[in-house]
């Protein structure tokens, strides 16, 4: 399999950056923590702030974390991630998961707001501010 290939059966949406989408996990402080992939099966997000060290917070594959997903700066949906991949190859760790638990509240309005995020990203256009 390549590696410009799909490996879920879901589609990836790359997070617009005109959005502020975020997560937090709360056992570790109110950390805004960058969000970049999410699809109906997952999500990837960084799991390190900067100058935070590896051993401040160790994570390990199929641990579950009770993550706030952030849809703008105070709005949340409180949604389990487990722990899929952790990709220590960088200075901020990169965290894939899936969500553990697909029967919940916060799972059915998670997957309302990527309805919404697809609807918008294919209607929308971005102003570029230079061009004003």
């Amino acid at each position: 399999m390549s590696p410009a290939s799909e490996r879920r059966k879901t589609r990836r949406r790359p997070v617009l950056e005109t959005f502020s989408i975020f997560v937090v996990i709360p056992r570790k402080g109110f950390h805004r923590l960058r969000i970049f992939d999410l699809s109906e099966d997952g999500i990837g997000f960084e799991l390190d702030t900067d100058g935070e060290s590896h051993d401040d917070f160790s994570v390990t594959q199929g641990q579950v974390l009770d993550v706030r997903l952030y849809l703008n700066q105070s709005l949340f949906l409180p949604i389990g991630v487990e722990l899929v991949r952790v990709d220590e190859a960088h200075a901020t760790r990169r965290i894939g998961g899936r969500f553990s638990d697909k029967n919940s509240k916060a799972y059915a309005a998670f997957v309302s707001f990527l309805e919404m995020l697809d609807s918008i990203r294919d209607a929308a256009e971005i102003e570029n501010k230079a061009s004003l």
